[in-house]
């Protein structure tokens, strides 16, 4: 029987030095940008159209070796994702404005460290939405990219060796659109929607059980509670070779095969993953 074991990622801190609001001016027709307490000596932002438009270019260079930006409507859904940064700090991205029409408030936050849980606040700024989102645009899938990810660490340790470290690093490396711990994309029906290679499956207790020639019987555990896997190739309907870390007692990346039409006990879900930023 195989058994696995997660550790969730903590939750990010954030936080703003406000005993100093400093309103930066700003370019016509462009946004106006609101500074933190020394955010402004720590990133510089490019203009930002005020367009109206349903995605808005982030592109300049910072001093932090993690920059997140922290996306959200009143009453909607709030995202936090990293921007990816080039070795001297600059960064160029466009940010999917998911939530229909509405006024947005974009937020930057930093670190001096990489792969920080804490933050300080660097500055801020509202965009107006009038235009949806193009449907093109708003499902952009990203299964060959995670499958691509999983190739280029198959056979080492990811992270710190989690399940849930495989699943992060192929999202955030390729800016999907994920809310943590375990919404991992566009969630699936796996009785009527199409699964593909490159799809997130989350386990929770799942125990599955298949008779083997010679009258063996093979139990397979997934999730004490909860485990984290990459559907790396679709054999069938409900039959998957799945990428993974610390199954078995193994803490690096491997595949192995999983029969879901066999299941005795516990839940699985499955997830797209799909694009929130792209890169310039």
């Amino acid at each position: 029987m195989h058994s696995v074991r997660i550790l969730m990622q903590p939750v990010l801190t954030f936080f703003a030095m406000i005993t100093l609001v400093v309103s930066a001016s700003a370019q016509p027709d462009s946004a106006a940008i609101t500074w933190y307490q020394g955010g402004e000596d720590r990133l510089s932002l490019n203009p930002v159209p005020a367009d109206f438009g349903s995605s808005v270019v982030l592109s300049g260079n910072t001093t932090q070796k993690t920059l997140i930006v922290k996306v959200g409507k009143k009453g909607e859904i709030t995202r936090s994702n990293p921007i990816p940064l080039a070795a001297d700090g600059s960064f160029n991205v466009r940010y999917l404005l998911k939530e229909g029409i509405g006024t947005y408030t974009v937020t930057f936050y930093g670190s001096e460290k990489r792969a920080a849980l804490n933050y300080q606040g660097l500055g801020f700024f509202t965009h107006t939405v009038k235009k949806l989102l193009p449907v093109d645009q708003n499902g952009i899938e990203l299964n060959d990219k995670v499958i691509k990810f999983v190739d280029t660490v198959l056979g080492t340790s990811v992270g710190r060796g989690e399940c849930w470290d495989l699943a992060q690093e192929a999202l955030v490396s390729n800016l999907a659109d994920w809310t943590r711990p375990t919404a991992f994309g566009l969630l699936l029906n796996p009785e009527t929607s199409e699964i593909k290679a490159g799809d997130i499956i989350q386990f929770r207790s799942l125990t599955v059980s298949e008779q083997l020639p010679a009258g063996v019987t093979r139990l397979t555990t997934l999730g004490a509670p909860e485990h984290t896997a990459v559907i790396y190739e679709v054999l069938g309907k409900k039959r998957y070779i799945l990428a993974h870390q610390n199954f078995g007692n193994m803490r690096t990346v491997m595949k192995s095969a999983i029969n879901l039409a066999h299941i005795t006990g516990g839940k699985y879900w499955i997830y797209r993953p799909v694009a929130q930023m792209i890169r310039q």
